[in-house]
């Protein structure tokens, strides 16, 4: 398949993730808005809406990418399917589990935030709640569950596909190269464009990577690498693309 037709493929399969996670981010939020109106306490609906995305879009993305490696060669990539359940279950317990953490810690932060200041300026309980809404569910509701899906989806994505790439690599033998992709942004990081030459570079490679807003560097092993910082990361779309080597290519 023309690479870039490839590539093509996987970005409209990206934002199909997207878009279908952003609805039900929303959704989660502006519950834990309504709930906080109600009831005064903070409650978890996000972690189930997440716990799917990444299930769903990792499974996939692990055997597309295994596939696309693939080609003719007979491998074992049923003796990687149980282990890749358990790779997933791990990071579900472990990095995911602190992800949701974070993000609901800053939706009750913002949530809380609201309460006090409306009460300190004297606001009725209905305004307050009006403003509560606007930040869950309104218009800035719905731009940070735009920025949650798509964060959370090019995370999962491009560790199911390294992880897919390692496993190919360990049961073949064969050396495997990585192209970076950008992917379209209505604000798009000029720097990650940049990436997007058309070369490959071997998988152990990293690419440097500067934020031109900070002046931070970070030295990437894919897109969403996780040591990375939060400029190269939050609302990126990229991806990569992991090739067969060949040193004459």
């Amino acid at each position: 398949m023309n690479f870039r037709r490839m590539a093509q493929i996987e970005d409209r399969r990206m934002a199909t993730y997207e878009r279908k996670y952003a609805r039900k981010v929303l959704s989660a939020i502006k519950e834990q808005g309504e709930y906080f109106i109600e009831n005064q306490i903070f409650k978890d609906t996000l972690t189930p809406v997440l716990e799917e995305l990444y299930e769903k879009a990792m499974s996939d993305f692990l055997q597309r990418q295994w596939n696309q490696l693939e080609g003719g060669t007979v491998t074992k990539q049923g003796f990687f399917i149980d282990r890749w359940a358990v790779w997933r279950e791990v990071f579900r317990a472990t990095k995911l589990a602190t992800k949701i953490t974070n993000i609901n810690k800053t939706t009750e932060e913002t949530i809380r935030r609201i309460v006090r200041e409306g009460s300190e300026m004297g606001l009725e309980f209905w305004q307050i709640a009006s403003d509560i809404r606007n930040k869950t569910s309104g218009k800035i509701g719905r731009k940070r569950a735009r920025m949650i899906a798509r964060t959370e989806v090019g995370e999962a994505v491009n560790l199911a596909k390294a992880k897919s790439s390692d496993d190919f690599e360990s049961e073949t033998g064969m050396e495997i190269g990585k192209i970076w992709i950008h992917r379209g942004a209505k604000d798009p990081r000029d720097w990650h464009v940049a990436m997007d030459n058309g070369t490959a570079i071997k998988k152990q490679d990293r690419w440097s990577v500067t934020d031109p807003n900070t002046g931070v560097t970070d030295l990437m092993l894919h897109p969403h690498d996780p040591d990375a910082s939060a400029g190269n990361v939050i609302n990126c779309g990229c991806q990569a693309i992991y090739v067969r080597w060949k040193d004459d290519e």
